[in-house]
């Protein structure tokens, strides 16, 4: 077991069991909005797949799991969220707030993360291959170097040494 900030998080795989053979529900942004203003936090598993999810506040949210392909959250408040596995291939996370998200083997790849905050985030494992990261806050994010190497970074990008461009 490993504890990331609130999360207590298993290091084997999830394991799901269903029950029929459907598949899994497909959400919309109103139905996402209107569960998590209702006190729901636990998306894991869910198909949220090419949603709309600007400026969508979703702190603390579990998403373990979940499936976020080329969805748009720029400029989402996503901190204190639960990422890990998620399929984030293509999303936009342009100025979203991930602080102290743990994104653990996660599928970033070909993500825009310009400008996005991940302080404190935990991105063991995850895949980065093609993000941009240009002006993204990596502040001691967990993070190595070959992640960041797979990625596109700037002068503006904050390391998570604290410094900016490249370099640990």
């Amino acid at each position: 077991m490993l504890q990331y900030h609130n999360w207590i998080i298993s290091e084997s795989p999830k394991k799901t069991t269903t029950l029929n053979s459907k598949t899994p529900e497909k959400w919309t942004a109103a139905t996402l909005r209107s569960a998590y203003v209702k006190g729901r936090r636990d998306f894991a598993d869910c198909n949220l797949s090419r949603l709309n999810l600007r400026n969508v506040k979703l702190s603390g949210v579990n998403f373990y799991g979940a499936n976020l392909y080329q969805s748009d959250l720029q400029g989402a408040d996503l901190s204190d969220a639960n990422l890990g596995h998620v399929n984030l291939t293509n999303t936009v996370l342009k100025n979203a707030n991930l602080t102290k998200a743990y994104l653990s083997t996660a599928s970033l790849a070909g993500c825009d993360l310009r400008d996005a905050d991940l302080t404190n985030a935990y991105l063991n494992g995850a895949n980065l291959r093609g993000a941009n990261l240009c002006g993204t806050n990596l502040t001691n994010a967990m993070i190595n170097d070959k992640q960041i190497d797979m990625a596109k970074t700037n002068w503006w990008t904050i390391m998570p040494n604290g410094k900016r461009g490249s370099g640990f």
